[in-house]
């Protein structure tokens, strides 16, 4: 309480008065800048209504371009060799490997089959309640790659494509 009346007697403010007109200079202030952002929003959507079409556009050939760069990139796997990318003038095109992870072995197998077999096979795989570890399979996968197969499990890791232009400051002018 100490402190509202330190500022109010800071501000001026000391009768009824007083805080009438600070309610009244405080509302045409708040308005004033809900005028001034109501007019930047404006502005800000013309801009943007302005470049709109022409980024759709450009989003568009982006799309196009890089299906096209991923369909040669498959039909072509022999210019990569052993390697996943290829590093050209202005850019690389390449495959990034995903994240490892347990996928059933064939749709004989279910997931509660999975959990049987490793509980009697890899018991220590097992979490409280019955259910494979999935995590602690994956990070001791080579060392249990000849068990995998008999509890129905493989690894898979798929593949996604990229593009990576190199940017130029010239381009943002």
């Amino acid at each position: 309480m100490s402190n509202r009346i330190k500022k109010s007697l800071a501000l001026g403010i000391t009768s009824r008065a007083d805080a009438e007109a600070g309610v009244t200079r405080l509302a045409e202030v708040v308005n004033a800048r809900r005028a001034f952002a109501s007019a930047m929003d404006d502005e800000i959507l013309a801009i943007r209504n302005r470049y709109e079409l022409k980024l759709g556009q450009l989003d568009a050939q982006i799309e196009q371009t890089t299906g096209d760069l991923e369909a040669w990139a498959v039909a072509n796997p022999s210019e990569f060799g052993k390697r996943k990318s290829i590093e050209f003038l202005n850019g690389t095109v390449g495959f990034r490997t995903g994240t490892p992870k347990l996928s059933l072995l064939s749709p004989a197998w279910t997931w509660e089959k999975v959990t049987a077999a490793v509980e009697r096979l890899l018991p220590n795989f097992i979490r409280n309640k019955p259910e494979v570890d999935k995590e602690s399979i994956l990070g001791q996968r080579d060392e249990l790659a000849e068990f995998l197969p008999s509890v129905g499990l493989k690894v898979t890791q798929g593949e996604s494509f990229y593009v990576e232009p190199k940017l130029t400051e010239e381009s943002l002018a």
